[in-house]
């Protein structure tokens, strides 16, 4: 495969590092990759801050009450706020089920079941045992692991033994990826639809017969929904990260674009549209976010299916947790770096692609910067404007945590959704880390988080 990102080249500082080998050239590297992040910090922080001091003049076009002189900051936190809730108030609609067609069918096409796994061999059971009871008859689940992985190996060898409808297979074609092994899998198998999963995936028992019922309908792809289960104090920070950066972040985003995420799990697929975009890249370290770009790009009829969600392990200490969104990070500034190298100015779909996935990246920036609008409003005794931010973020996050209870996807509402505002700065760090890290010191290193299954 051409990699289009050699096109175009990395800033000149980042590229001049790595001209230094051995220790000496490591340790510039770092030297550069932690000094450029506490710059970047800095300065983030630090323009925030003063720009969220600087007056602005708003003339109100429908109310005849002349221009009203406020701080940007104040603007910053009404527009984000609103944005928050507006996107929340979507979401919990779409939770609830409110115009959802909850459909399912118990048999039709065969359905080939990918789970890839890598040293997550306690957790393997989740998936494979949820999998088998799917309410979905003709559905077979391929095990595919890595050949230097003993545990892995063994462990899904005896749900093989055990299960007729378990098949093992070893990731010799492609070793060494998660992408990788989807794509061995999906050649291997001759089944008209190819679904994916993760080695810790609860699987709900009508997610697939759901899913192929859209199929059935036209869409080329049914991406389902996963949530983080909040069972300890980074686990519960998990939950609300995924709910308020990955799930409320692309509510608006889908209703204004069309853009859906396609993922690496909880996802089923035609085998033409799977074909149709290539797979999965291997040479891509986040291969489910440059997967969603090229099905948009090729104009798939994506769905969302949020009524049957997967339950998954999420990070388990926080040098888990901080490894985890550097790498995603990483990773995004990886699919940007190929989004611009390979952009089609004339081409609304390749447009709107780049312009999602460097919000993505970017937006960590905005994030960080809202520290320092507090910062301005506190200063300027307004925590008026700090109480509404507060009130959309813990309003949306008690309200999907309440609609995930009563669905039976975590166990109570409890206090954590207290918790929730904190993600926004850490997300932000970890993101700004991962683009630094990307550009100057990344070799292709991968971060593994343990699972116990």
């Amino acid at each position: 495969m051409i990699d289009p990102t050699r096109w175009f080249e990395l800033p000149v500082v980042p590229r001049l590092t790595r001209r230094f080998d051995g220790r000496v050239g490591e340790w510039i590297r770092r030297l550069t990759d932690e000094a450029t992040f506490a710059a970047v910090v800095t300065a983030v922080v630090a323009f925030g801050y003063l720009r969220g001091s600087v007056s602005v003049s708003i003339d109100p076009p429908l109310l005849a009450v002349g221009a009203i002189v406020v701080i940007e900051a104040a603007v910053s936190m009404v527009s984000f706020s609103g944005f928050v809730a507006l996107s929340g108030l979507v979401m919990v609609a779409e939770l609830a089920g409110f115009g959802e067609r909850d459909v399912e069918v118990t048999d039709g096409p065969r359905v080939a079941a990918v789970v890839p796994v890598y040293r997550d061999a306690p957790a393997l059971d989740r998936s494979v045992e949820s999998l088998l009871d799917s309410r979905y008859a003709n559905l077979q689940v391929t095990v595919v692991a890595e050949p230097d992985d003993d545990a892995s190996l063994a462990r899904a060898a005896e749900l093989a033994d055990e299960h007729a409808r378990v098949d093992r297979l070893v990731n010799t074609r492609y070793p060494g990826s998660k992408a990788g092994a989807v794509n061995y899998a999906a050649e291997v198998t001759e089944a008209p639809v190819v679904a994916v999963f993760d080695a810790d995936e609860r699987v709900d028992p009508g997610f697939v017969g759901g899913a192929v019922a859209r199929l059935t309908e036209g869409a080329d792809a049914v991406q389902g929904r996963t949530v983080p289960e909040p069972d300890g104090l980074v686990e519960t920070l998990a939950y609300y990260e995924s709910v308020l950066l990955n799930e409320l972040s692309h509510r608006l985003l889908g209703l204004l674009t069309g853009f859906r995420m396609v993922s690496s799990r909880a996802v089923v697929l035609r085998r033409s549209a799977f074909e149709r975009v290539g797979g999965y890249d291997t040479a891509m370290l986040t291969e489910d976010f440059d997967f969603a770009f090229r099905c948009f790009e090729a104009d798939l009829a994506v769905e969302e299916l949020f009524s049957r969600p997967s339950t998954i392990e999420a990070a388990h200490c926080g040098r888990d947790w901080w490894g985890q969104r550097k790498r995603w990070m990483t990773g995004y500034a990886q699919v940007l770096h190929r989004r611009l190298a390979g952009l089609r100015p004339l081409e609304w779909r390749s447009v709107v692609a780049l312009a999602t996935c460097a919000g993505a990246v970017f937006g960590n920036l905005l994030l960080l910067s809202m520290v320092s609008k507090v910062a301005v409003l506190a200063a300027t005794g307004r925590e008026a404007l700090i109480a509404v931010l507060l009130a959309a973020v813990l309003g949306v996050s008690l309200l999907v945590r309440t609609v995930d209870a009563v669905g039976g996807h975590v166990d109570g509402v409890g206090v954590g959704w207290l918790l929730a505002p904190v993600v926004f700065p850490l997300y932000g760090l970890a993101g700004v880390k991962g683009a630094v890290e990307y550009a100057i010191t990344w070799d292709g290193e991968w971060f593994h988080a343990s699972k116990e299954g």
